[in-house]
C-alpha cells in the first residue's frame, strides 16, 4: 500500500488552524473579563450662605455661584440636555454669548452620557458637567484654550442659537 501524500498536508493544515484559533479564542476571554470600576463622584456640599453672581468678576470669583446653579439644575426635573442647562445658566445671569454646550446625542443617535456646558470669563472658563443617568454634576475653573485662548470645550459643540 502506498502512503497518501495529501494526508500529511491535511494534518499540517489542521494543526495550523488550531494554532491560529487558540490565541484568538484566548483573546475573547480578555474581552469578557472584568469591567473597570468608575470612582464615586463626590457632589460638592451646599454652601451655608448662597453664593451670588459677581458681575464683572473673574471665573474664580463666580465658580461658587456657577456650582450652585448646576446643583439646583441637577436637583430639578428638567431633562439633562443642552437647552435646559444653558437656559438655567443664562437665567442665573451668565452671558449666553460666552457659553458652549455639548450635543444631546452621540453621532450614532444615542442619548449623551452627560452634558458639558461652559462660560468663558476673560481668559478662564467655568466648566460644568451634568451626568444623564444620575444627575450628578461637577464644576471647575480652567484656563481657556485654543490658538486665540477663547475656547472652553474642545471639539465640536452645539450652536447656542435659541
Amino acid at each position: 500500500m502506498r502512503p497518501n501524500p495529501s494526508k500529511p498536508r491535511r494534518s499540517a493544515a489542521a494543526l495550523l488552524a488550531i494554532g491560529v484559533a487558540i490565541p484568538l479564542l484566548a483573546g475573547c476571554a480578555l474581552i469578557e473579563g472584568p469591567t473597570p470600576d468608575t470612582p464615586a463622584r463626590e457632589t460638592p456640599a451646599a454652601p451655608e450662605t448662597p453664593p451670588e453672581l459677581v458681575p464683572g468678576g473673574t471665573a474664580e470669583q463666580n465658580l461658587p455661584y456657577f456650582t450652585e446653579v448646576l446643583r439646583s439644575f441637577s436637583e430639578g426635573q428638567q431633562p439633562v440636555q443642552g437647552v435646559p442647562v444653558v437656559d438655567a445658566l443664562a437665567e442665573a445671569g451668565f452671558d449666553r454669548s460666552a457659553m458652549q454646550v455639548t450635543f444631546d446625542q452621540s453621532m450614532t443617535g444615542l442619548e449623551a452620557d452627560s452634558i458639558f456646558a461652559s462660560v468663558r470669563i476673560g481668559a478662564d472658563c467655568l466648566i460644568g458637567q451634568v451626568v444623564t443617568s444620575d444627575r450628578s454634576f461637577v464644576a471647575q475653573n480652567e484656563p481657556a484654550v485654543g490658538p486665540n485662548g477663547d475656547i472652553c470645550l474642545i471639539g465640536s459643540t452645539r450652536p447656542i442659537d435659541w
